[in-house]
């Protein structure tokens, strides 16, 4: 279960490399082929016991290459004004870094560890420092 405003973080294997690099360990560890192994131009749901669509990255069944919503060499992040979950994509809900700039999303590049914050929201961290 996923409480409201927490974080549920997500690493692919090797789950060694993960606490080397963030310091900590993640709450979940997947297998590379899974959304924690994603390059970039993939979808996510999240999905309630009952099977139902919760929240969703992407378009389904799309290839996200240089589209909206990919987050190639980036990172994806639900903006702070949105408070609730969506069952279908809404571009306009995120904030998503990729190296290629597609309309609607935010041509830089980022590298790991300095641009990326797992566990906290980019708010959450500039909150805790003020």
């Amino acid at each position: 279960m996923i409480e409201a405003e927490s974080v549920l973080v997500i690493a692919s294997k090797p789950e060694v490399f993960f606490k080397q690099v963030y310091g900590f360990e993640a709450d979940l560890i997947a297998s590379s082929s899974s959304v924690a192994g994603s390059n970039g131009d993939d979808q996510a749901q999240l999905i309630d016991p009952f099977e139902k669509v919760v929240d969703q990255f992407g378009v389904i069944g799309e290839d996200g290459t240089g589209t909206n919503h990919d987050f190639e060499d980036g990172k994806a992040l639900r903006k702070p004004s949105i408070v609730n979950s969506s069952p279908s994509f809404d571009p306009s809900q995120w904030l998503i870094y990729n190296k290629r700039g597609a309309e609607g999303t935010i041509e830089q590049s980022l590298i790991a560890p300095s641009d990326y914050s797992p566990g906290a929201h980019p708010d959450q961290v500039l909150n805790k420092r003020n």
